[in-house]
């Protein structure tokens, strides 16, 4: 059995080597894992909604505003920007049936997250999003690596 932290929904974590963090059941919402090698160092924000309003007493809620959040606190410990390799996994559109506007917030998710990411100037390296699934993400601290697992569907590695 893993020994991983888990990072519900609106929430951030980050953890060194050896330690693991994992967002469970994503489903429009996106897990974005930033990683400095070196340092062996990652981190997690799950986010439910695309676009911070002004004045957001909850960043890690957002795409855009959980994004920096997770960078800032990273460089505080220590990371450099220039290292930082980000990761996405989730953005499925879980309610097509419903009002478009709610059909396609994992697509707004996933458009921040990468828009948010070129400002700052961090690489996109994997992503495993889109779909109408759910997914599983997990960061192993010690290589970088972020496991998925998919309903109905092999696990991969990015």
């Amino acid at each position: 059995m893993r020994d991983y932290r888990i990072v519900g929904i609106a929430q951030m974590a980050i953890c060194r080597a050896p330690g693991e963090l994992a967002c469970l059941g994503l489903g429009s919402c996106v897990a974005v894992i930033i990683y400095d090698p070196l340092l062996k160092m990652g981190g997690i924000v799950h986010a439910l909604l695309p676009k911070a309003p002004d004045n957001c007493e909850s960043p890690e809620k957002y795409a855009d505003s959980g994004t920096r959040k997770l960078v800032k606190e990273l460089l505080a410990k220590g990371a450099t920007k220039e290292r930082l390799v980000a990761k996405m996994v989730g953005g499925a559109q879980m309610f097509s049936n419903l009002n478009l506007s709610i059909s396609d917030i994992g697509k707004h998710n996933i458009e921040e997250v990468k828009k948010t990411l070129r400002e700052l100037g961090i690489r996109l390296a994997a992503e495993s999003i889109e779909g109408n699934r759910g997914r599983s993400a997990y960061l192993d601290a010690q290589t970088g690596t972020v496991t998925v697992e998919t309903a109905f569907a092999p696990t991969k590695v990015i």
